[in-house]
């Protein structure tokens, strides 16, 4: 049975990426479908405390980028993605594996901006944006500042945490 939660993950996580690779977002439909077989999983496999670690691993994700999403750091289908993937894994499972995927989308961001040569100009980017919001407390869209060049599909390192996940390497 768990072989059938670990081929849902993957699916949606291998079509998620793709179609942000493809076309720069993640489909409402595919999210939609991720939470519905999340919870169906939970439910089937633990009953009424399955109820509660859906809703644990789906909620988490939103406490820990909410504030990110506030200031466009980070994309609204990205955290649809992991709410989605906290609904099938729960909250613990759910944590490790977004813990994994931060990490791998901090080197797949550092070897962009090392190999695009502006490591030194976006972290000064970043800490005069800080210096801004703290100073004025006017809201700014972080990404209105960010070259095309230097963003990337997070997709791709919640993929990768997957895989991890699945792997037995988590």
């Amino acid at each position: 049975m768990e072989n059938v939660r670990q081929f849902a993950l993957l699916s949606i996580a291998v079509v998620a990426a793709l179609r942000d690779l493809r076309e720069g977002r993640i489909p409402n439909r595919l999210i939609v479908i991720g939470l519905v077989c999340g919870a169906v999983w939970q439910f089937a496999a633990a009953g009424q405390a399955g109820v509660v670690l859906f809703v644990g691993g789906c909620v988490l994700p939103v406490l820990l980028f909410g504030g990110l999403y506030y200031f466009r750091m980070f994309g609204a289908g990205d955290i649809k993605l992991l709410c989605v993937l906290g609904g099938f894994l729960g909250p613990m499972d759910g944590f490790r594996c977004i813990a994994v995927s931060v990490f791998f989308g901090g080197c797949i961001a550092l070897a962009i901006l090392i190999a695009g040569g502006g490591l030194r100009e976006r972290l000064g980017y970043l800490a005069g944006y800080l210096l801004d919001y703290a100073v004025d407390g006017q809201w700014r869209s972080y990404m209105a500042g960010v070259r095309r060049q230097d963003r990337f599909c997070f997709s791709v390192p919640v993929l990768l945490g997957v895989l991890c996940y699945i792997g037995g390497f988590l």
